[in-house]
């Protein structure tokens, strides 16, 4: 729950490791299907209103309207679609998690107790900023480099392990030289004028972006040491030193890549030469690191610890210290903090977004994606949802589509003309190697006995539950560093790996496919769905997420998930020329009026795995006898379909990597002769594309 900090290795590395649902692109050859959609055959069908009672829409002109009218009619201006629903379904479940006192074990009464402090806003309005104040009051308190090193080490006092070293433990990404080793990374810790890219402003606050972002600090620090006593003056005059202090630091670090991050591992010994009189090696064993070996981290950056807290930046790092605790807790206080801290951090630059949430959606945003899925208590709900919210008896159900989406793949790649025979058995011998995981994730690791807080009948607060969870965190990234490499584990405290989360996706450093608990739900997947209604469903869904194994990304990483570029170069590249083609057809095409062309690189990604996910599951629907493609089709339109606000479209195009939803429906199901066969779709009609410029690259 953090206030965000990026971690160049791992924003990159994330890049590749986690892979969800689906993008394309397009080119000069699709011309004339261009002009047709550009001419308004299709119409921007996401958007709120977009679709009218007395509009004549033909299936074969514009499937995802008018497969999707009469949902679109009935929901009006509501900003909703498929997948919100499942997250709705999802959330009130979690609720159930978070509240069933007849629940029984560790996890749901530790879950139960966190619950009910955060969700307590007449204790937490009550209790204001004190619970902060006996850190602050600490911190203050601070005399001398050998008091300030002795609290960088005592989790008790420094719950959020704040130092001029941050600490990560990287189990997605694995190098050549230790391919076994979840490597111990060290890095800078968060810096206040480092956006979410990971660019910094120190020096460019004349720009606009770093402007804004140096007033929302500003404005955020103010206000919160001014409720710690601060005066406004005192308040800026620690601003100031605290950036003099982080615009060192950020000058300090070396920025790591996946390609040259082995260059920056070091054994302990040598890290700790270069950190001098830094006492690294003692903070790391105070943390629980004393078996830890190799270290990631820039030498550069490892010199400059001792000068970085030095006697002379002793007060800095100080500010530095107090600011952050009093910004990075200060929403889990009060609701006037809660407010006033997300109020500074609106941004000037772009117009708000409505995200159609009401007062009670919000709260629950808070609670689960922030409160507990933000933090280390998210094993315990990750756990007590599976165990009682989720329908075990469908993993054979879910693992028999899984393994025929797998099979099907298998022979699609054994004809597939483009690729040579040695690619061909390569990827065949990748399929053969995928691990498939489903809803349950390795729970037996957690142990929140190591994670104590008081309750609100023993005289417990908020803010201490959320320290709780964070020495926790920290627990837990020691127990990962001790792990060797394991293609079974299934990390139920990672955010980005949640089985709570409404995704299913591909793994290349694992060769995994993770079905999540929290995408098994209608219309995406239920145990009532017809065959085909599953194959249009979390099927294609499945198959897109499997071919993501086999594009520009999945071809480092090798059937053992190390990285490892595996495919022949003649198909890689045979490859690339075909994603170009999605590429440059969806550089044709502009949704909505004013929106400008996309930018077709961006998207190919995703929607190649998109008619990857088509291609399998209508493979699987030719072996079955008077499979109703009427309903898959429909179906598959169904999942996509959505009702959003055009700001949240706009966002959507600019920044998503995954094509506008009515795309991934009607560009995807253009490029299937099944499609063409069960409407009677011909030439002049507006889904009607050439056959030699459909561009499926599977």
């Amino acid at each position: 729950m953090k206030r965000p900090k990026v971690t160049v290795i791992l924003s990159a590395v994330l890049a590749l490791i986690l892979t969800a649902c689906s993008a394309g692109s397009a080119g000069g050859e699709a011309g004339s299907s261009a002009k047709i959609l550009l001419s308004g055959a299709w119409v921007d069908s996401d958007l709120i209103g977009s679709v009218s009672a007395d509009q004549e829409i033909r299936l074969q002109d514009d499937f995802a309207a008018a497969a999707n009218k009469e949902w679109k009619l009935e929901v009006g201006d509501k900003y909703v679609d498929t997948f919100q629903n499942i997250s709705d379904a999802v959330i009130e479940k979690m609720k159930n998690a978070a509240t069933d006192e007849s629940i029984e074990g560790e996890e749901a009464e530790v879950l139960r107790k966190y619950y009910a402090l955060s969700s307590d806003w007449d204790l937490r309005n009550s209790q204001g900023v004190e619970p902060l104040r006996p850190y602050i009051e600490d911190i203050e308190s601070i005399s001398s480099v050998d008091d300030l090193y002795a609290f960088f080490m005592d989790l008790e006092r420094n719950p959020m392990a704040l130092s001029p070293v941050a600490l990560d433990v990287i189990t997605g990404y694995h190098t050549e030289k230790f391919p076994d080793i979840n490597l111990t990374m060290l890095e800078t810790p968060h810096l206040s004028l480092v956006d979410d890219q990971g660019k910094e402003y120190y020096s460019q606050l004349d720009a606009p972006l770093g402007l804004e972002l140096y007033e929302q600090v500003e404005n955020r620090t103010v206000y919160m040491l001014g409720r710690m006593g601060y005066s406004e003056a005192e308040a800026k005059k620690m601003l100031k030193k605290c950036l003099i202090w982080e615009k060192k630091v950020a000058g300090s670090q070396e920025q790591f890549s996946r390609e040259n991050l082995e260059e920056y591992v070091c054994d302990r010994e040598k890290v700790a030469s270069y950190a001098g009189s830094f006492p690294l090696n003692d903070l790391l064993n105070a943390w629980g690191f004393e078996d830890t070996q190799y270290l990631v981290i820039s030498p550069r950056y490892a010199k400059k610890l001792a000068s970085l807290c030095s006697e002379g930046n002793l007060e800095s790092v100080k500010d530095f210290l107090i600011i952050n605790y009093c910004l990075g807790s200060a929403m889990c206080l009060d609701r006037d903090s809660l407010d006033t801290y997300l109020k500074f951090g609106e941004s000037k630059l772009q117009a708000p977004q409505d995200y159609g949430k009401t007062k009670e959606q919000f709260e629950d945003t808070l609670q689960f994606n922030t409160y507990i899925g933000g933090t280390s208590m998210l094993g315990a709900l990750n756990k007590v949802y599976v165990e009682n919210y989720f329908d075990d008896s469908v993993v054979s159900d879910l693992t028999g589509i899984t393994e025929e989406i797998l099979d099907g793949l298998e022979v699609i790649f054994k004809e597939e003309p483009w690729l040579t025979d040695e690619g061909k058995a390569l990827c065949v011998e990748k399929l053969k190697n995928v691990k498939i995981h489903i809803a349950y994730q390795n729970f037996e690791v957690l142990d929140y006995s190591l994670a104590p807080f008081l309750s609100k009948e023993e005289g417990g607060n908020f803010l201490d539950a959320y320290y709780a969870t964070e020495r926790y965190g920290m627990q837990h990234k020691v127990f990962l560093s001790k792990q060797k490499f394991d293609r079974d584990y299934w990390d139920p405290v990672s955010a980005n790996t949640s089985t709570t989360m409404t995704n299913a996706f591909y793994m290349p450093s694992t060769n995994g496919i993770y079905i999540c608990a929290g995408i098994c739900e209608p219309y995406a997947y239920s145990p009532d769905f017809s065959y085909e209604e599953k194959l249009a469903g979390l099927g294609c869904v499945v198959g897109h997420e499997l071919t993501h194994g086999f594009d520009k990304n999945g071809a480092l990483y090798d059937k053992d998930g190390r990285r490892n570029t595996w495919l022949p170069y003649k198909d890689q590249t045979a490859f690339n020329d075909r994603n170009d083609i999605v590429s440059a057809y969806y550089t044709t095409l502009q949704p909505y009026p004013g929106s400008g062309l996309y930018q077709g690189s961006n998207l190919s990604g995703e929607a190649t795995a998109d008619m990857g996910g088509l291609k399998v599951t209508l493979y699987l629907a030719s072996k079955v006898p008077d499979f109703d493609y009427d309903l898959y089709f429909r179906s598959y339109a169904r999942l996509w379909r959505a009702n959003v606000p055009l700001e949240v479209e706009k966002t959507r195009f600019n920044g998503d990597s995954h094509p506008l939803a009515f795309y991934r429906v009607n560009v995807g199901l253009q490029q299937f002769d099944e499609f063409y066969e069960t409407y009677g779709i011909k030439e002049g009609d507006g889904m009607y594309l050439d056959p030699d410029k459909r561009i499926k690259v599977w």
